[in-house]
């Protein structure tokens, strides 16, 4: 398939707009097709090659075999589920997560895939929120999960997936698969009543990581979720022959696009493991499958790069970091010791469903429909994706800035959802005149390269200055020879203050001499307003589930 915007697409408007193609994308002629559709095409040819390899299970399948699995599933649910337009899906990265995420599709119906990390009182707001009445999962994932939080709500109606594909039975799955070895797609989606369009419909809810408060329900249609695999594809980042190490939570917004419906649409092999947190489970994997790319975060990379040799991850070409900001060093210190595994730092965000631009090694080859997004620049996250537009607005006066200055990051796009369930005056915050406002600071250069400064919140105004938190984590992190630690030890927050407005917290899992940090903080030039005023220590620094600071928790401890 050829991308349909090219280098000379790209232009700025009125020196304050990056714009990418956004109106000439609207034309692909993908844009209009079901997930479940796209998916079953790309599936039921070349049938015997292989697809996945999932680790916990040590077992690989086909293409072929994916589909019946998955049409198979799709007859359970229309069946069991005639007036249930969303499923809850609880299921980690493997075989049976990408078959129920592909039934739902497949039968018409909205996926959402459950954080069965969550806490208690999260859990139940999302269920109760998106109006989820049944919930797809395991026993085994039940058991984890109620260890660590009893009660853990699992809606009116719990279903194993064991059970169900016990009920289904090999030989259901057989007949499925003799139809799509011998009948072509057309003939598959009129005999199994496949949905061919998708568009605006609903595809999926994915909540957001909540690190700022209850998650938010972010509604991703089939056009979202078909541009940003298009978008992704034009990078060429897997390149012919490669394979996806798929290691996120299907929960993750990126978990589910790239390893559920870019694999899926586009036929590209993954090796599937349940969690990044397993690390040694991970290096076995990308050995025995042959993992090329690797998607995941600078926290859950601090492990591989702890534990991990050249050995270990030698077939990896690129490991993309996204979801938090890398800290500073660190893509050089994973490139000195895993030469072959270029560090590509990339952005997004679930609402852009959830690619919005990464860095691209230089030496990719163009093979005619790479598009716009080129190579990378040093501190940047990439170049923005072709069919959209990019620019900043002042954060106080909300205007439009020139590009190189710095403010708040607006994006349009197909890829660009349309506003949270239930929650439009939040919607109509985050939006002005077709723009999402992303929440993020950043500045823009003429080449379309993108450079995060930080979330809003993550600054404190203090004496009419904004202060970066994440910049003083690297910075204490540093001068405690703290950087290169395995989750992070030290995070800060902020209280109000009487006199400055606000002054920062530090919060730290560690000894710490505070008044000798102090100084030396002071003895690098650090100004005083950007000091940390106290300190609280605490068992471990609040992390999420997909490896982010849990910033409503540590705002809590900083206010208390």
């Amino acid at each position: 398939m050829r991308c349909i915007t090219t280098l000379a697409d790209m232009n700025i408007i009125d020196g304050k707009i990056i714009d990418t193609g956004l109106e000439k994308y609207k034309t692909h002629p993908m844009l209009g097709k079901n997930l479940g559709a796209a998916a079953l095409e790309t599936l039921s040819k070349d049938t015997s090659k292989h697809f996945i390899y999932d680790h916990s299970l040590n077992r690989k399948m086909d293409r072929g075999t994916l589909l019946a699995t998955a049409l198979c599933i799709k007859d359970f649910l229309k069946e069991k589920f005639p007036d249930q337009q969303r499923i809850g899906i609880a299921l980690p990265s493997g075989i049976a997560g990408l078959a129920v995420n592909l039934a739902c599709q497949m039968a018409g119906k909205s996926s959402v895939n459950i954080n069965f990390t969550m806490g208690r009182e999260a859990a139940a707001h999302c269920l109760a929120h998106a109006g989820i009445k049944s919930v797809i999962s395991s026993r085994k994932v039940r058991e984890r999960v109620e260890k660590r939080t009893p009660n853990y709500p699992w809606s009116d109606n719990f279903y194993d997936i064991s059970d169900i594909l016990k009920k289904i039975g090999k030989k259901g799955v057989a007949k499925k698969l003799i139809l799509v070895k011998l009948l072509p797609a057309f003939i598959l989606k009129k005999i199994f009543g496949i949905p061919e369009d998708g568009g605006d419909r609903e595809a999926s809810i994915i909540f957001t990581s909540g690190s700022e408060g209850l998650p938010k329900a972010a509604v991703l249609t089939h056009a979202n979720l078909m541009t940003n695999c298009i978008q992704m594809l034009a990078t060429d980042i897997v390149g012919n022959g490669g394979t996806l190490h798929a290691n996120l939570p299907l929960f993750h917004s990126f978990g589910q696009s790239i390893q559920v419906w870019f694999t899926c649409i586009f036929g590209i092999p993954q090796v599937a493991v349940q969690s990044p947190l397993e690390v040694a489970q991970n290096f076995e994997a990308i050995k025995k499958g042959g993992s090329t790319l690797m998607i995941s975060t600078p926290t859950f990379l601090r492990s591989y790069y702890k534990k991990g040799n050249p050995e270990d991850i030698k077939s990896l070409r690129s490991v993309i970091a996204g979801a938090e900001k890398t800290p500073e060093g660190f893509d050089d210190l994973w490139e000195k010791r895993f030469p072959n595994a270029r560090y590509l730092p990339g952005y997004g965000l679930t609402e852009a469903s959830p690619v919005v631009c990464v860095n691209l090694p230089d030496n990719l080859p163009d093979n005619g429909w790479r598009g716009y997004t080129t190579g990378s620049s040093k501190g940047s996250v990439g170049q923005l994706f072709g069919g959209m537009q990019a620019c900043t607005i002042n954060p106080d006066t909300g205007e439009m800035q020139n590009i190189g200055e710095t403010g708040l990051l607006c994006l349009k796009g197909g890829n660009i959802f349309g506003g949270y369930l239930h929650m439009p005056e939040l919607n109509k915050s985050r939006f002005k005149d077709g723009w999402l406002n992303t929440g993020d600071l950043a500045s823009l250069d003429s080449k379309g390269f993108i450079y995060i400064k930080g979330r809003l919140s993550r600054f404190s105004k203090i004496g009419g200055e904004m202060v970066p938190h994440a910049f003083m984590e690297e910075r204490i992190a540093k001068l405690l020879g703290q950087e290169e630690a395995e989750t992070p030890t030290i995070a800060i927050g902020a209280r109000d203050d009487d006199n400055k407005g606000e002054s920062l917290v530090l919060i730290t899992s560690i000894d710490i001499d505070f008044a000798a940090l102090r100084k030396a903080l002071a003895d690098e030039g650090i100004a005083n307003l950007w000091i940390p005023r106290t300190m609280k220590k605490v068992d471990s620094i609040p992390i999420l589930g997909n490896g982010k600071l849990d910033l409503a928790t540590i705002q809590r401890i900083a206010k208390q």
